[in-house]
């Protein structure tokens, strides 16, 4: 009778021991998944359509003035992510050009002319791409020379570049020749121009919106009103 009581006093602790373990199991599944829920929640919608978290940027950057490129420029170590609708902030123009494309050439000049109005508050940022088109021919000096309004041969598909229209843009210049980043942006064409929020999310996509729209002067006017 002892043997007895005592083999099933064992298989009870057996048991005991199963259904811990068992709740163990199901605990540590439980974590897990809700770890992966927390992750998925809070992994940002990246993307340069309107409403997402634009993309990370980047590259190689020329300061106005500045004898070479410098330091690489990363967008999101620039942002304000804490940022929330309706306080102050800087916001952001994103534009890529090829130094060869003539829209990108005639625009030069109305980005002087907005730079001029918003540039208190509004970061102004282009980006020097090479769209592969047969016959076009960019490099790293003739981006900053189009950036200075400088004497070179090249812009415009052989144009000097002191003969560009505006004046030498006095913001930042970034060079994406390479095109490591324009496919992230979705950039098929140039002149192509984003407005980010101080978060980073887009305010502004030029490509959902038609040419009739008025492009990105409209788009400016629209977001800050007359400018400052």
């Amino acid at each position: 009778m002892q043997m007895n009581g005592q083999r099933r006093a064992l298989l009870r602790d057996e048991d005991g021991d199963g259904r811990l373990w068992a709740a163990f199991a199901v605990m540590g599944m439980l974590t897990v998944m809700f770890a992966v829920l927390i992750i998925y929640s809070e992994a940002p919608n990246v993307g340069p359509q309107e409403g997402k978290l634009a993309p990370n940027l980047i590259a190689p950057s020329h300061a106005p003035g500045a004898a070479d490129w410098g330091d690489q420029f990363v967008l999101y170590d620039d942002l304000n992510r804490d940022w929330v609708e309706g306080e102050a902030g800087s916001w952001y123009v994103i534009q890529f050009i090829d130094t060869d494309c003539g829209h990108c050439w005639t625009e030069a000049e109305e980005m002087s002319i907005m730079h001029g109005q918003f540039g208190n508050y509004v970061k102004f940022i282009t980006v020097g791409i090479s769209l592969g088109i047969p016959g076009w021919s960019t490099s790293p000096d003739e981006i900053i020379a189009f950036q200075e309004r400088s004497d070179y041969n090249g812009c415009n598909n052989g144009n000097n570049c002191n003969t560009r229209p505006g004046e030498a843009h006095s913001w930042t210049y970034l060079n994406d020749i390479d095109g490591s980043e324009k496919s992230d942006w979705e950039v098929s064409s140039t002149p192509f121009a984003i407005i980010l929020q101080p978060n980073g999310v887009v305010a502004w996509n030029m490509g959902q919106h038609e040419p009739q729209e008025g492009g990105l002067p409209a788009a400016m006017n629209n977001v800050f009103g007359g400018g400052a």
